[in-house]
């Protein structure tokens, strides 16, 4: 009876201790502290058996602190012909650590990773759906994955999300291959992560990381967190091996092995493609012609460069389905443009707005998008964003724009640097002829953009009338009784100048006091930001992309006379540069507004 009294007593100990190890008053307050989600622990780990065989075990234990962070969750896993999964697991427990929901892998959606495509149909995801009734909870998510494809060794990045913390979280990778597993790391790993390395095995951990909050004009967490890349000096990819330490062979065989025949077409469009540029003379003209074809024809789908593999479909696959992803329709328009004798390069980019470049000092698989460069003997090279509809020929916008790149060419790979924006080239002229009736203003506006602020607003072109009504709304939400009267857009894109001409008017613009009135001399171009006071702040101060603003507003005073004396305004910092200038002139008063932030 004492042994079993005992028994019971250890198990229920074991219990307490278990539910007690997700409970929240486990956490520490600086943990939680400006966080939306604390990562408890986060445990991966690699087993490299072969240079075509590698298995990855995953357990991510999260306490989500509100619904904010539940976006950090990520349930779902990725596979293929080449990724099996081996095992997903998902353990619900509520604020005391207690067990409340439990899901196998059987409770997983499984979808098409490209629905309704069949280019794509052995590129599948398994996610889970699940929406807590209430916070905090936690949430353990335990992963099991077998590869053959070992091109692309996973990182080591324990923040990954603003507002997260990290209580632990530990890497650790066995390399039992025979093969030299490479590693680079930035500069910020030695401030916070421990290492262990041996000749076969890689173990990183850290442990109570705050949170970081998303100051304004942050940059990119990777730019300023700890990172460690890996990469096998010999690899399977695609079913092909490779060899490579150095960008130039890592392009050559990327070029052999993923490329080379892929660019076959049928006759009948290599015809099309002489009929398009017979008449043509340069090459900037015939690969507008071409652009505009593939524009003008083929459809885009959404594959991170990550799934349907690395290498793209055949030219003639896309020629035949008028659909593709980046790495097809890029190929498909390299193709084309070879067809017309023009050479062009088929180059991997980190994509999004957030500027991050390729790792040149790490040769190895990296990016997420593609795009093409043309080289251009009588100019400036041409770049191509090839899944684009509507984007205009030879502009990358904010997307793909002034970052290193990796560029795969039949002699070998190399690095280069895709086109940047000055400020200059960022501008935005606003002019507004305004007429004033009591406290009402009626106005015709008109804005013309160029650069990454036309990149912000060429789109409008292809909007609804409740879409466009909203955008303004927003663009103008300083203006709180604004009526839409009438709209018209011009996309002028050999110049890549879009024009927006918009008549509006405003209730209640004008604030009367007395015999006052009470004029805001800019209604149509408020640039306002939170700029909190931080007491220390935690982030790099970054701007990625300066741009210049000038307005112009003339206000027709015909029915008022002004009895104030307006002074011009100068400002000058290392920031930028800010000008307002008044005048007046036959009963009108014309403002004009010159504002230049600088990139930082």
């Amino acid at each position: 009876m004492k042994k079993i009294l005992f028994l019971l007593v250890v198990l229920t100990l074991t219990s307490v201790k278990a539910q007690n190890q997700y409970s929240l008053n486990n956490l520490p307050s600086s943990l939680t502290k400006r966080s939306n989600s604390v990562i408890r622990s986060h445990d991966i780990h690699l087993e490299i058996n072969d240079y075509d065989d590698i298995y990855i075990n995953e357990d991510k234990v999260i306490t989500v602190l509100n619904k904010n962070g539940m976006s950090s969750v990520d349930l779902y896993a990725h596979y293929d012909k080449s990724t099996k999964i081996k095992n997903l697991k998902v353990t619900v427990y509520n604020a005391f650590g207690q067990e409340i929901k439990k899901f196998k892998e059987r409770d997983f959606t499984d979808v098409s990773a490209v629905a309704n495509f069949s280019l794509y149909q052995d590129d599948r995801v398994k996610y889970l759906e699940y929406t807590p009734v209430s916070y905090p909870i936690t949430i353990r998510f335990e992963k099991e994955l077998k590869s053959n494809n070992t091109a692309f060794i996973q990182s080591f990045n324990p923040y990954t999300n603003y507002y997260q913390s990290v209580q632990k979280s530990t890497f650790k990778i066995n390399n039992n291959a025979g093969v030299e597993l490479r590693s680079f790391e930035n500069d910020f790993v030695d401030e916070t992560v421990t290492k262990t390395l041996t000749s076969k095995s890689h173990h990183y951990e850290v442990n109570n990381l705050p949170a970081i909050p998303r100051e304004a004009y942050s940059s990119s967490l990777s730019s300023f967190t700890p990172k460690i890349r890996f990469a096998l000096s010999k690899f399977k990819l695609e079913g092909e091996t490779g060899e490579f330490n150095s960008w130039k062979d890592f392009g050559y065989w990327q070029y052999q092995h993923l490329l080379s025949g892929q660019d076959e077409l049928p006759e009948s469009t290599i015809a099309k493609v002489h009929e398009l540029t017979g008449g043509l003379t340069s090459t900037a003209q015939k690969a507008r012609a071409i652009y505009n074809y593939v524009q003008d024809q083929m459809r885009y789908i959404s594959v991170q460069i990550g799934l349907g593999g690395w290498k793209p479909i055949s030219a003639e696959e896309v020629d035949e389905k008028k659909y593709g992803d980046c790495k097809g329709l890029t190929n498909y328009t390299k193709a084309l443009l070879s067809a017309a004798g023009i050479e062009s390069n088929y180059c991997v980019v980190n994509a999004g707005t957030e500027i991050t470049d390729i790792e040149q000092e790490f040769p190895s698989m990296q990016g997420n998008h593609v795009i093409l460069n043309i080289p251009n003997e009588e100019g400036s090279d041409i770049w191509l964003e090839c899944t684009s509809q509507d984007i205009p020929f030879n502009f990358l916008g904010t997307f793909t724009d002034d970052r290193q790149v990796f560029a795969v060419t039949a002699s070998g790979g190399e690095i280069m640097k895709t086109p940047s924006f000055t400020e200059e080239d960022n501008h935005q002229f606003t002019k507004a002829e305004i007429k004033i009736n009591q406290k009402l203003i009626k106005a015709s506006v008109e804005i013309i953009t160029q650069g990454s602020q036309y990149d912000n607003r060429y789109h409008l072109e292809g909007k609804n009338p409740s879409e466009i009504e909203k955008h303004y709304q927003s663009y103008w939400d300083n203006l709180k009784e604004l009526k839409l009267n009438s709209y018209a857009f011009d996309n002028d894109k050999p110049k890549i100048s879009f024009t927006e001409k918009v008549d509006v008017q405003i209730d209640n613009y004008i604030k009367i006091y007395g015999n006052d009135l009470i004029l805001d001399v800019n209604p149509f171009n408020k640039f306002q930001i939170s700029l909190p006071k931080y007491d220390e702040r935690k982030t790099p101060f970054s701007v990625e992309r300066g741009f210049v603003d000038e307005d112009e507003f003339i206000f027709d005073l015909s029915q008022l006379s002004l009895n104030v004396d307006l002074e011009d305004v100068e400002l000058n910092t290392r920031f930028g540069t800010y000008k307002l200038n008044f005048q007046v002139v036959k009963n009108k008063l014309i403002v004009k507004r010159y504002f230049k932030l600088k990139k930082k």
